[in-house]
This record gives C-alpha cells, sequence and structure tokens, in this order.
C-alpha cells in the first residue's frame, strides 16, 4: 500500500496520503484548507523518513513543480 505525498496548491500544505487501491477514485483534499487543489509530489525519500524529512517546499521553490 504505497504512500505519495501532496501538496496544496492553495495553502502550500504538504501531507502524505495511503492510497489503497488504483481503483480508489476518491478525491483527494488538503487536510488543513479542504481545498482539492493538489499536486502529487516525487519522493526522494523513503517510507520511513515521511514528511519529516523537509523534502516538501512549496511549490515555487520545489525543482518538481
Amino acid at each position: 500500500m504505497p504512500i505519495f505525498e501532496f501538496q496544496c496548491k492553495s495553502c502550500q500544505h504538504c501531507f502524505e496520503k495511503l492510497i489503497l487501491s488504483a481503483e480508489n477514485k476518491e478525491e483527494i483534499s488538503c487536510p488543513k484548507c479542504g481545498s482539492a487543489e493538489v499536486s502529487k509530489l516525487i519522493s526522494c525519500v523513503s517510507a520511513f523518513d515521511g514528511a519529516k524529512s523537509g523534502f516538501c517546499k512549496p511549490a515555487g521553490n520545489s525543482p518538481f513543480s
């Protein structure tokens, strides 16, 4: 079960979401502001490092945006 990292386009909040299957088409929204405008990030850290690694930066500073 992969954990994906996302960044909200509205408030720049970064968060992780467990996606149970490819068939699960639920809408992903920001847990901070509720916006559905999110971007999936490319993660360079292991699942053990999680969001605490500091990888997630505001979209303007991300080399992957």
